[in-house]
């Protein structure tokens, strides 16, 4: 697949979506690939190769012949202009990330470069590119004859987690005291405490909603540190945390209690309390890393 190809297709999907969520019901049978070439002025494989990508994020699925539609998009389901931008490499890389979030690699799993290359429809050189560079993080490791590894979490890693995010988002909180009073973060942070207080009233908390709202939580505070390293790794390490959340998905009071650290942590910046930010912020990763901890123990008790 060309880049320009891969470019239409992250373009393309970002249209779909916005024509999915102005459906007037959900669940509902998806439109027909000759309606959604004619909207969006598309190839039907490139209509073919949106299909899959609702598949994979769990928008959509296939049942016979017939293809439904689950739910609304949500935002986190759309590709970012600077993703848009992105080099093929980036483009694997970011769909190797999701597997990991999903859970669709588990830790222990063993894959080769050329699987994941025949699945993303690109070659092996690219494939390789972005798993090393995800590997720099160690959430995988290399072994011989191509086969790469997902890491088995142990407290120690998961201790190390817990202090690079401390050390990240403590500095992105107090690089948020030089922002002026007009930077986009402010609107963002205003905008996710809605977000937050809508949730919290909600009867059900679906999982896509929950790792949606995290991500935008973290990777926003994180963004205002304008510092392109700390988001490249943070990437990484956000990858493991999805893992996590995908054990806690239908616990309420989990949920809850991490939705409520948020909204503590968003109002004090919003108020300009870096000070009570900075350690509620602490407080929530600490507790993070102790639920990381509870979780892992679960897992890889005997049975």
């Amino acid at each position: 697949m060309s880049e320009e190809h891969s470019k239409l297709i992250l373009a393309s999907n970002n249209k779909l979506l916005d024509m999915l969520g102005g459906l007037p019901e959900v669940p509902c049978g998806l439109p027909s690939i000759s309606t959604i070439c004619k909207s969006l002025d598309i190839s039907r494989t490139t209509a073919q190769k949106l299909f899959e990508i609702l598949y994979k994020k769990g928008i959509a699925r296939q049942d016979g012949t017939n293809k439904i539609l689950l739910r609304r998009p949500v935002e986190a389901d759309y590709f970012s202009a600077e993703e848009r931008g992105k080099s093929k490499s980036d483009q694997v890389e970011k769909l190797i990330l999701e597997k990991l979030s999903a859970y669709q690699l588990r830790p222990g799993d063993r894959f080769s470069e050329l699987e994941l290359a025949r699945e993303f429809n690109t070659n092996t050189v690219v494939t390789r590119e972005a798993l090393l560079k995800i590997a720099q993080s160690g959430i995988i490791k290399k072994h011989p004859h191509q086969k790469w590894e997902v890491i088995e979490f142990s407290p120690a890693l998961i201790d190390e987690i817990a202090a690079i995010r401390i050390l990240f988002e403590g500095y992105a909180i107090q690089s948020m005291q030089a922002l002026p009073a007009g930077d986009p973060v402010w609107e963002k942070l205003f905008s996710l405490k809605k977000r937050h207080q809508k949730l919290l009233k909600q009867t059900d908390i679906g999982i896509q909603d929950m790792r949606s709202i995290e991500k935008d939580f973290h990777t926003t505070i994180i963004e205002a540190a304008r510092n392109r390293f700390i988001e490249s790794s943070y990437n990484s390490v956000f990858t493991l945390i999805v893992f996590h959340l995908w054990q806690i998905g239908y616990d309420r009071v989990k949920i809850e209690r991490v939705l409520r650290h948020h909204l503590s942590i968003l109002e004090a910046l919003i108020a300009r309390d870096f000070d009570k930010a900075g350690t509620d912020m602490k407080l929530h990763l600490d507790h993070a890393k102790e639920s990381m901890k509870n979780v892992n123990e679960l897992l890889t008790r005997p049975v």
